[in-house]
């Protein structure tokens, strides 16, 4: 199986636990027992079909015993909110949300750009770092630069590489795995990152030799798709 169906059968997988999301991307809807506004986000907790779930979007205006619908999104397991000092064993972060009734509805659906959700860990304190200017890392030695990797995907597509790299960005425990982002000065926006997935811990600052397998055109679902992504990769100081 290729890593592109596999990336979506988890992702989905895991929609089936939490909400019942079908590959259709099916819209459920739900009853408001609690809402609170912070921050980036409106966190919303619905009754629906007997039990309980806690949703998360881009703000809106709702209230307890407004009836709202949602779709897609991305699922977080023990999430952890700051702006709310409380802890989720599972929470969606949904695309697409609209409220049906009441007096804030007017039928219209608020729909985040496609990156709104990428940035989710800022709700958890993420550590902010500078970009690296061109230059400022070396080249690992028979590796490739980001600029590069963009540039040739289609050559290095199913080859293990080699990059050294900056990581600026970690979002944990997504699809069993965490999403690294990295930078290494080089390329042109918004090709002058990559985002590589592992099973191993790192941290936010530290410049690493990164070694994977170079994956393209990646969909894991709900918009979220990856011209470029390094699959399995391993980090070395």
């Amino acid at each position: 199986m290729n890593i592109k169906k596999s990336v979506v059968i988890i992702f989905f997988a895991l929609f089936f636990t939490v909400s019942g999301l079908s590959a259709e991307q099916k819209t459920f809807k739900g009853t408001v027992t609690y809402t609170e506004n912070t921050g980036n986000y409106t966190y919303i907790k619905v009754s629906e079909d007997g039990r309980e779930v806690w949703l998360a979007t881009s703000p809106i205006k709702v209230s307890i015993g407004n009836k709202v619908e949602y779709m897609g999104g991305v699922v977080m397991k023990n999430f952890h909110s700051k702006s709310l000092n409380r802890d989720f064993e599972s929470i969606r972060f949904v695309s697409h949300t609209r409220v049906l009734n009441g007096d804030s509805s007017k039928g219209k659906q608020t729909a985040p750009d496609k990156d709104y959700h990428k940035d989710i860990s800022k709700d958890t304190n993420m550590q902010r770092v500078s970009i690296p200017k061109r230059g400022e890392i070396a080249k690992a030695e028979h590796g490739k630069t980001i600029e590069e990797i963009f540039a040739k995907k289609e050559q290095l597509k199913g080859k293990n590489i080699t990059i050294h790299a900056k990581v600026i960005k970690v979002n944990k425990n997504i699809m069993n795995k965490n999403w690294v982002t990295l930078s290494d000065g080089t390329g042109v926006a918004p090709d002058d990152k990559l985002t590589a997935t592992t099973s191993e811990n790192v941290k936010i600052g530290d410049i690493l030799t990164v070694k994977g397998i170079v994956k393209t055109d990646v969909s894991i679902g709900a918009g979220y798709r990856y011209r470029v992504l390094i699959e399995d990769a391993q980090f070395t100081q």
